[in-house]
C-alpha cells in the first residue's frame, strides 16, 4: 500500500512540475528585459556589475522583470540569442560586441523584440527599426586613461615619494589581439604625442579576462622588468589582481568600466569609465517610454558621462607634493574640459580607416589632429 502511494505522489508531483514547465513557457515576457553581459559574467566590479545596477535600478522604477545571462561560446552566439528572442523578451540589450554580428542577423526577424547591440565601430543612424546600435567614445575614454598615465608617470611630475621609476613608461594589458586594439593605442600614442613624445608605450596582449594568476604575473613582470609605472588593464574581472600587483610593487593602476579607485586606495590613479549603468538605465527607460528607434543615432561620448574618469580624489588622499599634484590635475581638468566642448578633438582609429594614430601623425607632421579634422580633412 505504501508502494502505491508513493507512486501516486510521484506521478502527481511529475504533473505538478510539467504544469509549472507549460505556465513558465507561456508566461509573457514582452515587458521584460535580457541582458547578454559580457565573458566573466557577474562579479567583475566593473563592465557586467554596472549592467546590474542599472538594471535593478529599472526594476524598481519600472516594475519590470528580466534575466541577466552571461553570453555564449560565439560559435553559439546565434542560437542564443534568437532563443530569448522567439521566448518573447521585448527587450536584449547585448553587452559582448563579439557577437555583435550574431544580434544583427537576428533583429529582422523578430520584429516584436527591441534589440540593443553594444560596440559600434562609427557613429551615424542605424538601418533596422528594432536594432538599436549607440556609438560609444571609447576613444576619448583611452585618450583620458592614456593621459593620466602618461602625465603620473613623467618624473618630474612626481607626487607620490615611493611610486614610480625613473623615465615615463605606462602599459595598457589586454586579452588578446582585438581590431578595438588599435582604437586604445592610437588614443594612448596621441596622448603620449601631447604631453611626452619620448614616453615608452608597452601593449600587452597576453593578458587574461578571467585567469587572475596569469594577469597577476605579467603585471609583475611589466613593474619589475620592463620599468612600467602606470598600468591600465582593460580587461574586465582580470584587472583586480593587477592592482593588487600594483599596490605590491609601488606601481599605479587605473579602474576599468566603473569607479574602482577604492579597490587599492593609494594605487588607484583613476578609474576609465565605460559606464554601463547609465546605458542600461537609457536603454530600459527608451524602451518603457516608447521612445527608442534604430533609425536614430545615439551618441555617447564624455559630455554624457558614459565614458571618462574619475576625479582622482581618492588618490589625492596619499600625495607627498601638493604642487606637482595641482598642476598636474590642472592639465587633466583643462583637457577634459576641451573634449567635452569640442576644442580638442581625440584620434578616432576607426573614422580615420583604421590607421594608427603614430602612421597618422607620420603623414602629417605639419599640424594636429584637432586642427586637421576642424579643417576638414585635407588630403
Amino acid at each position: 500500500m505504501r508502494k502505491i502511494l508513493a507512486l501516486i505522489l510521484m506521478i502527481a508531483l511529475a504533473l505538478s512540475l510539467l504544469c509549472g514547465l507549460s505556465a513558465f513557457a507561456e508566461e509573457d515576457k514582452s515587458n521584460q528585459v535580457a541582458i547578454i553581459l559580457q565573458e566573466g559574467g557577474l562579479g567583475d566590479q566593473g563592465y557586467n556589475d554596472g549592467a546590474k545596477t542599472g538594471f535593478d535600478m529599472m526594476v524598481e522604477k519600472y516594475g519590470i522583470d528580466g534575466v541577466l545571462v552571461e553570453a555564449a561560446a560565439v560559435a553559439e552566439a546565434d542560437t542564443f540569442i534568437r532563443q530569448l528572442a522567439s521566448q518573447g523578451y521585448g527587450l536584449i540589450i547585448c553587452l559582448d560586441w563579439t557577437i555583435i554580428d550574431f544580434v544583427k542577423a537576428a533583429a529582422p526577424d523578430y520584429p516584436d523584440t527591441l534589440f540593443v547591440v553594444l560596440g559600434k565601430s562609427l557613429p551615424g543612424p542605424g538601418s533596422i527599426e528594432n536594432l538599436i546600435e549607440p556609438y560609444t567614445a571609447l576613444h576619448e575614454r583611452a585618450f583620458l586613461a592614456g593621459m593620466v598615465s602618461i602625465l603620473c608617470s613623467m618624473d618630474e611630475n612626481q607626487f607620490i615619494d615611493d611610486k614610480g621609476q625613473e623615465g615615463c613608461t605606462v602599459a595598457v594589458m589586454t586579452a588578446g589581439e582585438s581590431v578595438n586594439n588599435g582604437r586604445t593605442n592610437s588614443s594612448f600614442q596621441q596622448a603620449a604625442a601631447e604631453f611626452c613624445p619620448d614616453a615608452t608605450l608597452i601593449f600587452d596582449t597576453t593578458s587574461s579576462k578571467t585567469d587572475t594568476a596569469v594577469n597577476q604575473t605579467i603585471a609583475e613582470n611589466l613593474i619589475k622588468n620592463q620599468g612600467v609605472d602606470v598600468i591600465w588593464p582593460n580587461i574586465g574581472t582580470g584587472s583586480l589582481s593587477v592592482y593588487t600587483a600594483c599596490a605590491l610593487n609601488n606601481a599605479y593602476a587605473i579602474g576599468v568600466d566603473i569607479n574602482q579607485d577604492e579597490l587599492e586606495p593609494g594605487t588607484m590613479l583613476t578609474s576609465a569609465l565605460h559606464n554601463t549603468t547609465y546605458m542600461v538605465v537609457e536603454m530600459v527607460t527608451g524602451w518603457q517610454e516608447g521612445t527608442l528607434n534604430g533609425l536614430n543615432e545615439y551618441y555617447w561620448g564624455t559630455q554624457t558621462g558614459v565614458v571618462g574618469i574619475t576625479d582622482m580624489a581618492t588618490i589625492a588622499k596619499y600625495v607627498d607634493n601638493q604642487e606637482n599634484f595641482d598642476r598636474v590635475m590642472n592639465i587633466i581638468n583643462d583637457y577634459v574640459e576641451r573634449i567635452d566642448n569640442g576644442d580638442f578633438v581625440v584620434y578616432n582609429y576607426f573614422v580615420e580607416g583604421a590607421v594608427m594614430y603614430e602612421d597618422w601623425a607620420a603623414a602629417h607632421p605639419d599640424t594636429t589632429y584637432t586642427d586637421w579634422v576642424k579643417a576638414g580633412r585635407p588630403e
